[in-house]
């Protein structure tokens, strides 16, 4: 019993040594990045990085070819016992692809939000209020143009 008493106090000792026993400062910013981060994104180190102050996160390959479509502010003031909507209708070019849509509010949130078009040349963004609630957001619409490689 008196030697388990002694393992025991003595890893309780290497424990708290290894707590506090700070590591150096680059290895304590990366792990509470990993901490941070959801799963599957990894954390990239690379000189560039270093020297601008940066970490860069990746999540497998990433796209950056989406562009920015349109973007419209979407303010409805409240009705006393009543719901307000408010419709955002996007209509692009034949060879516009939409691939994102975008909805920033303001409190309080709607209380439901209706998206479709999406992979289309048309994109539609409806939101409805809670009753004698107001609405105040701005719809942005994100995608590709298809070039024609004819």
């Amino acid at each position: 019993m008196r030697s388990f008493i002694i393992i025991l106090v003595l890893s309780a000792l290497a424990a708290c040594h290894g707590a506090a026993v700070l590591p150096d400062e680059s290895n304590m910013f990366s792990s509470f990045i990993r901490e941070q981060m959801l799963d599957g994104w990894t954390v990239e180190h690379n000189e560039e990085d270093a020297v601008q102050n940066r970490v860069t996160m990746n999540k497998g390959e990433a796209r950056d070819d989406l562009i920015f479509l349109y973007e419209s502010p979407c303010i409805v003031p409240a009705l006393p016992n009543d719901i307000v909507t408010c419709e955002v209708v996007y209509h692009g070019e034949p060879n516009v692809s939409i691939r994102r849509f975008s909805v920033s509010y303001f409190w309080p949130p709607p209380a439901h939000i209706d998206v479709s078009g999406f992979l289309s040349n048309v994109g539609r963004v409806k939101l409805t209020s809670h009753i004698g609630e107001r609405l105040q957001a701005v719809i942005g619409i994100y995608g590709v143009i298809n070039e024609d490689n004819n």
